[in-house]
């Protein structure tokens, strides 16, 4: 079953490239999940003379921009509009990537104008919008307790998130088995967690409880945090999995 919200982003997408193709203008898309690159790369394809590229500010960007123009203007020559903060505790203290991401939407911002937060030993940074520059250094000045500055950078930052190891022990990869051993909690209240929306695979939302993850897979669970299945370490005598998971700090 093919997820809602991939539906009707595959629409407005069609609109978009079309509207691309009988104007040659460029238009330029917010922040993008994986699912919705690929879908947007693959409509694109099937179109003549419309080229699409992505700029997620990061090296290594998951959350990307889309710049969609005529084949026959030259990329370097678009501004694909995408700014990197860094984030300054002012005092002492650490912060997270669920706090930075907390505090961000507690500016009733949509999430698709932020791109890669990345909490690393260099500090925090995070990739938005250049159209919000403005509205973000006047009024996002606090992360959790903590009151913040932010410095606009010029230069990449090379994503190496900090992230902690953890093995969970499950029966099968199904994604409610998969979710219930990382919150720690009953099979039932991850399927609760699936139908209420609290589960996002690969960045896109998903409710389907025998949904297979892979090596690789990345989960959002809210209140919880960021996952990324690393490994299959191994299988025990009782055939269950040993599973490798790094967690976002």
């Amino acid at each position: 079953m093919v997820d809602g919200s991939l539906l009707v982003f595959t629409r407005r997408a069609k609109d978009v490239l079309s509207a691309v193709a009988a104007t040659d203008q460029v238009k330029i898309i917010d922040f993008l999940n994986t699912n919705e690159q690929s879908t947007l790369e693959g409509l694109a394809r099937k179109m003549d003379y419309i080229t699409v590229q992505f700029n997620g500010g990061f090296e290594l960007a998951d959350r990307r921009r889309a710049i969609i123009f005529p084949t026959f203007m030259s990329a370097e020559s678009i501004d694909a509009k995408v700014s990197l903060f860094k984030i300054e505790v002012i005092g002492s203290g650490e912060i997270t990537h669920s706090q930075v991401l907390g505090s961000l939407m507690s500016l009733a911002i949509n999430r698709s104008v932020i791109g890669d937060i990345v909490v690393n030993s260099d500090g925090a940074f995070f990739a938005s919008c250049s159209e919000f520059d403005d509205f973000l250094v006047d009024n996002f000045t606090m992360v959790g307790r903590y009151n913040i500055r932010l410095e606009l950078l010029e230069e990449i930052i090379v994503n190496e998130q900090k992230f902690a190891e953890m093995e969970i022990i499950v029966s099968s990869m199904r994604l409610d088995v998969v979710v219930s051993a990382l919150i720690n909690a009953s099979r039932s209240k991850a399927a609760e967690y699936l139908e209420a929306g609290f589960v996002r695979l690969n960045h896109a939302e998903v409710k389907k409880v025998s949904r297979i993850c892979r090596i690789g897979d990345v989960l959002s669970i809210r209140k919880h945090g960021r996952f990324k299945i690393v490994e299959n370490k191994k299988t025990t005598k009782r055939g269950k999995f040993v599973v490798v998971v790094n967690k976002n700090m």
